[in-house]
């Protein structure tokens, strides 16, 4: 996993602070560097300026406070810096984003409640986003164990397995490879054999998916342990049952050749509506000519003030 920098959206609460201690213990494995970012919401610019100048100091009070605690956690390993933006937030965090930097928040979904988050902000950073983006539930598990990857074969469904395969190395644990059979329109037919056969025929499909999966997991990282699953439940109902014990979930951003914003696949929708366990987001490769400015030379837009 080539990411230099973890940049982490916190705003006080309890499924934030859980993503900074997720972002703290994976740059400390990597000696990549924290980036704790809050963004004041633009909307109090139609309200009178001496509340705006009270937000202001609030929010700076707020990061002060998370750069405090953050600190505690890594004294002296991680370097962790702050910086406090304004706009909306999760178009400010995605103007972070490029491929080796990685974008964490955390969430208050967790579960299986279908229908109830269209507003979710962690779908609005992964839809804006080209870079990675992992989301991390609240409810955090020291029991979880193992790295469970959604397979297609699409460039952001390779780079998925890629991400997996590395992560699973780094934590000394076991790779799950999952494709689902399911489709959303039905063979039509009344006979039960000719049913069979055909679902048969697309689990024969995914069997062949999951071993080109495997062999390039296996070449990328050959020390690992893999195993594959065919599901025939639907493909985001599948991941999240078979990632609800599982330290981590890859998958991969859609149907796409290239990271571009508002390519959220149906899949990557399904799973962060839904999301289980921590998860991270993966894009499309960017090609080179494409690829983003290095970290000091970015320069997003809007106001910022760097803290710490």
């Amino acid at each position: 996993m080539n990411i230099r920098e973890f940049v982490v959206g916190v705003d006080g609460s309890v499924p934030a602070r859980a993503a900074v201690r997720w972002a703290i213990a994976h740059a400390r494995e990597h000696s990549a560097a924290v980036s704790l970012v809050h963004v004041a919401d633009d909307e109090w610019g139609a309200v009178g300026t001496q509340l705006i100048d009270e937000v202001d100091s609030g929010a700076g009070a707020l990061l002060d406070d998370e750069l405090a605690e953050a600190r505690a956690l890594a004294p002296g390993d991680v370097a962790i810096t702050g910086e406090l933006r304004s706009g909306s937030p999760m178009v400010t965090l995605a103007s972070y984003s490029r491929p080796d930097c990685m974008l964490v928040v955390g969430t208050h979904k967790t579960g299986f409640h279908y229908g109830r988050a269209f507003g979710s902000r962690s779908l609005q950073l992964a839809n804006l986003a080209t870079g990675p983006v992992a989301i991390i539930p609240a409810t955090e598990s020291r029991l979880r164990r193992g790295v469970v990857v959604g397979v297609d074969d699409t460039p952001a469904g390779m780079a998925a397995i890629d991400l997996a395969a590395d992560l699973a190395c780094d934590h000394h644990c076991e790779l799950v490879a999952v494709r689902s059979s399911s489709v959303h329109h039905r063979f039509e037919t009344d006979r039960d054999d000719e049913l069979r056969d055909w679902q048969l025929r697309r689990d024969d499909e995914a069997r062949q998916l999951l071993a080109t999966a495997v062999a390039r997991a296996r070449t990328r990282q050959p020390g690992i342990t893999i195993r594959s699953r065919v599901v025939r439940r639907t493909p985001g109902t599948a991941l999240n049952e078979v990632a609800r014990a599982a330290e981590l979930l890859v998958i991969g951003d859609s149907r796409r050749d290239v990271p571009q914003q508002g390519g959220l696949g149906s899949v990557a929708y399904d799973v962060l509506l839904n999301v289980s366990s921590p998860t991270i987001v993966v894009h499309a490769p960017v090609p080179a000519p494409l690829r983003a400015e290095p970290v000091a030379a970015r320069q997003p837009e809007g106001e910022a003030h760097a803290v710490g």
